[in-house]
């Protein structure tokens, strides 16, 4: 244990089972992830800002939402800010190759990153995705130096990693170096089947088995996060919408849908018509969502991230907190 860490990050490392979620917005005036923080921050141990988004010449645009970092310090929510490489449409390998490139190009990029944290954060949350085979070694490189910068501080290096179930899969991630050098490492354990892709489950059981069973060969259980997610995909021959789990029963109502259960995945889904374009929407639910927490506790992890706040029930926190809190 670092002795050097804030109060607000020792607060945090006390606690044995860690809620995470993941802060954005989709558009201007999109107030569901505040009020979530609002209504649940008790419950919510710490929250990732999605706020910095790497461009190709090594800088950060974006800013840090002072509302929710105002709501979570209220509510005692560590917070985490989150540097991304997203750049509205995909997550962008261009900007990750020349920032790993050269030590010069990291230190400054690690340089920037602390410099744009505020006085509250708790840490850094990288979320630097489609990292190359080539660029595995320097991606280690660059979380070495910027674990050093930010422990320095007494501050927590947080990432997310992808999900994969052999190291042919995303080979520029180093599971066991990851796990070595973070402080705590989200499994994004959704998006099996996504937006640009075949419709599917969006995070069947048995995927997400095979996914845990590899990352913990390799990486501490006590720094894993479950990645939860509380949406699904409206797939047609139209262009991939994504579903947030609260809006699920109002579209099954106007379309009258049958809801489907599917014993393989475990989890719902369903089928409707618009015209003469048929939609397949698969998606996550309360009780699917229940299911998958059993994970936490049989894996002995350290908790669970959900993408994104603000897309699930009230009901979702109530299953949450009767399953884990006990």
């Amino acid at each position: 244990m670092n002795s050097s860490w804030t109060p607000t990050v020792r607060s945090l490392l006390d606690k044995r089972l860690w809620i995470l979620g993941y802060y954005t917005e989709d558009y201007p005036g999109d107030f569901r992830a505040i009020d979530t923080l609002r209504q649940q921050g008790s419950r919510i141990d710490a929250y990732a800002d999605f706020a910095f988004q790497l461009k190709s010449d090594g800088h950060f645009t974006g800013q840090v939402n002072t509302l929710a970092l105002q709501e979570a310090v209220e509510h005692g929510t560590a917070p985490l800010i989150l540097f991304h490489n997203f750049n509205g449409k995909t997550f962008d390998p261009l900007p990750l190759r020349s920032v790993l490139s050269s030590t010069a190009t990291q230190q400054n990029c690690i340089g920037q990153m602390v410099n744009l944290l505020p006085a509250t954060a708790a840490g850094v949350h990288v979320d630097f995705e489609g990292v190359e085979a080539p660029y595995r070694i320097p991606f280690l490189t660059f979380l070495e130096s910027l674990r050093a910068a930010l422990h320095d501080r007494g501050l927590l290096l947080t990432i997310s990693i992808p999900a994969k179930r052999s190291e042919w899969e995303a080979p520029g991630y180093d599971f066991s170096s990851i796990g070595r050098l973070c402080d705590s490492i989200t499994l994004m354990t959704y998006d099996e089947h996504y937006s640009g892709g075949s419709p599917g489950p969006i995070a069947s059981l048995p995927w997400m088995t095979q996914v845990l069973d590899y990352a913990i060969r390799f990486i501490p259980n006590e720094k894993l996060l479950l990645g939860i997610p509380v949406y699904g995909y409206d797939w047609s021959n139209e262009p991939t919408s994504l579903v947030p789990m609260r809006d699920i029963p109002k579209l099954v109502a106007q379309t009258n849908a049958r809801v489907l259960w599917s014993d393989q995945a475990v989890e719902p889904y369903f089928y409707y018509w618009k015209g003469r374009v048929k939609h397949t929407i698969r998606y996550e639910n309360e009780l699917s969502a229940k299911i998958r927490l059993s994970f936490i506790k049989s894996y002995k992890l350290r908790g669970l991230a959900i993408w994104r706040l603000g897309y699930e029930t009230s009901r979702f926190w109530q299953e949450l907190t009767s399953k884990l809190k006990k």
